[in-house]
């Protein structure tokens, strides 16, 4: 008799584990290509259930054996009942045979070889992996094995399940990681960020993603009998929500909510938030404003300003016009329902459900759970009678991005008939891979989106991790260890708080003396290295502005001289010609007192030129003008004219004369 110890038989389970793990993403890139074959979405899982009956299947066919054999051969955990809808189609056509609840498949039964799809699949998945092993020797300095790697991946994707909908029987098709690796989500998170320069690589692990939104559908035996609009609910976004909204969390979490809205708002779904959720929002702004210039401040709104040189200023304004900038993402504002003797049958019970609250999250601000509570039990009121069993006609949905508030209240819930099918909170990722498996094609950025949105968040530092940081900082300081400067520098430099973050991937235990005054000592010499790149860099700039300058300077001067010279020769020209009109006029005065003139043919002349000599007498009395020096005055007054008007002309500023 073989006896199997307990060390075996975990040293199987783990191997196990982490040849499902392997499959598990390569079936995910498998579904993404048959994404674009449209039909049904039972049809995705269509060619693995043929692959195991034709190649592998079970001594006696049934739901569950198959769903076994898909979690041996492909890695994802199918329920048994959507398994059901698959065989039963596969009887309809004929190639199978259903008897005594059992199936078999008939002579015409085709063949399969998906050999050719899983290499290709392969290929992708052992390029992400071995990327993913690089990046965290080279940069994070953290050695990992193919599986660990693996592993990491699947843990990362698992997060973008499904809970709290009773209709989806599980929260993922991923296998179970079997415990909590939250270095493993950060590792990934910052090699998602890290990706993004390699395109080719961040296409094929945004293949994993939209497989694994895909594989969910699986989840949900009767996904193809709901509607594929949300004509009858509307989705009240929770407080972080409508701060990830107005960009308060970073760039990539707001990019990624505003997808989901609008394509929401696509499929005829109200998008709205409670005036109670208002009040928490504009609170919570305003309060994160006070603290930007503190070293007290802390927060993701306070973070993430800092990083983005945002002032209290901004986030005031911001919280002023709140309502207005969430208008223009169609995302309006309801009261909340009022306490009345109308709706208070439909109303929770505050103090159970309080008790589940306290279970499952530990709120650091008691404000924060009252406005959840007055949450959940706005939903419940504007549900009324109604019993929905699907999302679609649910009425009212909570949307919030803490999976434990969902989670607390989906287990309050389950007392409830409106709340036992669909919990009154549900994450904004099932909202988003719900939506999204309505129209995959008509809002293919979504993924994606989904994955930055994620990553970055993942590659925050935890509280908990933050809090340790600054009571050894303290510690440090006192010892004598680091400098008040430097202890200044890790509590207010984004630079210090992502670079220790990123050396530790928030786990405490890797929290030590030694990274906490490398990271300072780090961030120091690159903040020296900066400012004197800074510095250099100004000077060059400066040295280009001034060569500037001075070719600038010599072109206005090449114009100024130009100008002065073209007046100059004008005026000449124009005072030459004066004076030779006046030295004739004299000479014909002249010439009228030798020679005798008939007046009477010549009267006008004359006139004229005695006119003339009696106007030139009388200026040159007064301003001491005479035929021999006409020339030099007329053409020094009239340059005078032409040159200040031509200056003027070209916006340059006119210069008194010296003389």
């Amino acid at each position: 008799m073989q006896v199997t110890t307990r060390e075996h038989r975990t040293k199987i389970s783990v191997e196990d584990n982490q040849l499902s793990n392997s499959e598990a993403l390569c079936s995910l890139a498998m579904l993404k290509v048959r994404i674009n074959s449209g039909g049904d979405y039972l049809d995705y899982i269509r060619p693995y259930i043929i692959d195991v009956l034709a190649n592998d299947p079970p001594s006696k066919i049934n739901d569950v054996a198959v769903a076994e054999r898909l979690s041996d051969s492909c890695g994802l955990k199918i329920p048994p009942r959507t398994v059901q809808v698959v065989l039963q189609r596969l009887a309809k056509e004929g190639l199978l045979v259903k008897r005594d609840g059992l199936f078999t498949c008939n002579d015409s039964f085709p063949e399969s070889d998906l050999t050719a799809a899983k290499a290709d699949a392969s290929r992708h998945i052992s390029l992400i992996v071995n990327e993913l092993i690089g990046f965290s020797t080279g940069t994070i300095g953290r050695v990992l094995s193919e599986d660990e790697a693996t592993e990491s991946l699947v843990n990362f994707l698992s997060h973008f399940s499904i809970p709290c909908l009773k209709s989806y029987l599980r929260g993922t098709t991923l296998p179970d990681i079997g415990r909590n690796a939250n270095w493993q989500l950060a590792l990934v998170g910052h090699f998602v960020e890290a990706l993004q320069s390699q395109p080719n690589l961040f296409n094929s692990f945004t293949m994993l993603m939209q497989g694994h939104m895909l594989a969910n559908a699986l989840l949900c035996p009767d996904l193809h009998s709901v509607s594929d609009t949300y004509n009858d609910v509307t989705f009240y976004l929770d407080t972080p929500l409508l701060i990830q909204l107005l960009g308060l969390e970073g760039e990539r979490e707001e990019q990624a909510i505003k997808e989901v809205i609008s394509l929401v708002q696509r499929l005829n779904g109200k998008v709205r938030y409670f005036s109670h959720t208002y009040d928490e929002l504009t609170y919570s702004i305003n309060s994160s404003a006070d603290f930007i210039d503190s070293y007290k401040g802390r927060g993701t709104i306070v973070n993430e300003a800092r990083k983005s040189g945002k002032q209290k200023a901004d986030l005031l304004m911001i919280a002023g016009k709140a309502e207005e900038i969430l208008e223009r993402s169609g995302v309006l504002a309801v009261s909340t329902p009022s306490y009345s003797e109308e709706n208070h049958k439909f109303e929770i019970a505050v103090e159970a459900f309080d008790a589940v609250l306290s279970d499952e999250i530990d709120y650091n601000n008691p404000r924060a759970k009252d406005y959840d509570i007055r949450s959940v039990r706005s939903v419940y009121v504007l549900r009324r009678d109604s019993s929905p069993r699907s999302l679609e006609k649910a009425k009212a949905v909570l949307v919030t991005s803490n999976t434990s508030f969902s989670k607390a209240a989906f287990e309050y819930g389950k007392s409830f008939q409106m709340s036992r099918e669909v919990s009154s909170v549900i994450t904004d990722f099932s909202l988003a891979n719900t939506a999204w498996l309505k129209a995959p094609q008509g809002a293919p950025a979504l993924p994606q989106k989904e994955v930055l949105a994620f990553a970055y968040a993942a590659a925050r530092p935890p509280r908990g991790f933050w809090d340790k940081v600054l009571i050894e900082a303290e510690k440090l300081e006192k010892e004598g260890k680091i400098s008040a400067r430097d202890h200044q520098l890790l509590r207010s430099s984004h630079n210090v708080q992502i670079e220790l973050t990123r050396l530790t991937l928030g786990d405490e235990a890797a929290l030590t003396d030694e990274k906490i005054t490398e990271t300072i000592a780090r961030v120091s010499d690159d903040i020296r290295k900066e400012a004197l790149e800074d510095k250099n860099a100004i000077s060059e700039e400066l040295n280009v502005a001034k060569s500037r300058i001075g070719a600038l300077s010599g072109d206005l001067e090449a114009v100024r001289k130009n100008t002065y010279w073209d007046c100059k020769r004008q005026a000449g020209r124009e005072a030459t010609a004066l004076s030779v009109a006046v030295w004739l006029g004299q000479g014909a005065v002249a010439a009228l007192g030798l020679f005798k003139v008939d007046e009477a043919s010549l009267g006008w002349v004359i006139f004229a030129v005695a006119l003339s000599s009696g106007i030139l007498r009388i200026a040159g009395t007064k301003w001491d003008i005479k035929p021999v020096n006409l020339k030099p005055r007329y053409a020094e007054w009239r340059f005078q004219k032409l040159h200040r008007k031509a200056l003027e002309k070209l916006g340059l500023e006119v210069e008194s004369n010296p003389l």
